[in-house]
C-alpha cells in the first residue's frame, strides 16, 4: 500500500478506507464471475465452498447478466438439490440444523473483504502518524465512524487520537448544515442554489454514520 493510493483516496467525497474497499470489492465480484460464467473447474470450486454468503451473493450478481448468473450458479444449485434431497432421506431431527444457508464464517467475499480492510487500516494508521499527511486528513472528508474506530485502536499517540476525532466531529456538524440547507432550499423551489455539498449530504452523512453499503457486511463479526 503506497502513500499515493491513500492520498488519491482522501480526495473521494466520503470514506478513503471505505472507497478502497469498494474498489477491491468491485475487483474481485468482477474477475469472480468472469471465472464463474467461463470456467468450470471454477464453477465447481464454488460449488464446493458452499457459495458466498447471502449479502455476497447478491451484489456477485450486480457484475454480471442473468445469463451470467445462470452459467455461473448451475453448478452449485444442482449440488445444492442433490444435498437437499440427502437431507429429506436423513434423521427429521438433524434436517433444521442441516440446512446448506451459508454464513460469513467460510464466505471467501468475506474473508477477502476483512484481510483487504485489515491491510488498509493498519496502513493507514502509519499514513496518519506523519504531519503532513495528518494535514491532508484534515482536509479531506475524513473516515467513517467504523473504519475511524479501528484508526484510533492502531493509533498511540493520544493527542493525535484527540484531532482525528475533532476532525470527525467538524465533518459530521458540516454534513448537518448541508443537510439543513439542503432541505430547506427544497422546500423554498430553490433547487438551483444547491451546492454540491449540499446535494450529497444525505449520502455522505451514511457514509459517516454506517460506511459504504458495500463494506460493511450485517453477516460479519465484530460490526
Amino acid at each position: 500500500m503506497t502513500e499515493t493510493i491513500m492520498m488519491r483516496d482522501l480526495r473521494v467525497r466520503g470514506c478513503p478506507a471505505c472507497h478502497h474497499l469498494d474498489q477491491r470489492m468491485a475487483e474481485f465480484f468482477a474477475e469472480r464471475q468472469g471465472l464463474l460464467s467461463k470456467n468450470e473447474e471454477a464453477r465447481t470450486d464454488y460449488a464446493d465452498r458452499g457459495g458466498f454468503c447471502p449479502l455476497h451473493t447478491w451484489q456477485l450478481a450486480v457484475f454480471s447478466s442473468a445469463r451470467g448468473i445462470s452459467r455461473g450458479h448451475k453448478t452449485i444449485i444442482r449440488r445444492m438439490a442433490e444435498l437437499m434431497e440427502w437431507l429429506a432421506g436423513a434423521d427429521a431431527e438433524r434436517i433444521v440444523d442441516s440446512l446448506p444457508i451459508k454464513t460469513s464464517d467460510d464466505c471467501v467475499a468475506c474473508n477477502f473483504l476483512a484481510d483487504a480492510e485489515a491491510g488498509y487500516v493498519k496502513a493507514f494508521s502509519v499514513f496518519l502518524e506523519g504531519d503532513e499527511n495528518l494535514e491532508r486528513y484534515k482536509r479531506s472528508h475524513g473516515l467513517c465512524l467504523r473504519h475511524l474506530q479501528r484508526v484510533l485502536t492502531r493509533t498511540e499517540d493520544p493527542a493525535r487520537k484527540v484531532c482525528l476525532i475533532h476532525v470527525a466531529a467538524n465533518r459530521l456538524r458540516e454534513i448537518s448544515e448541508s443537510m439543513v440547507q439542503y432541505d430547506l432550499k427544497l422546500e423554498q423551489l430553490k433547487r438551483e442554489l444547491l451546492t454540491r455539498d449540499e446535494k450529497d449530504a444525505y449520502r455522505r452523512g451514511l457514509v459517516m454514520l454506517a460506511g459504504e453499503k458495500t463494506v460493511f457486511s450485517p453477516f460479519m463479526k465484530g460490526l
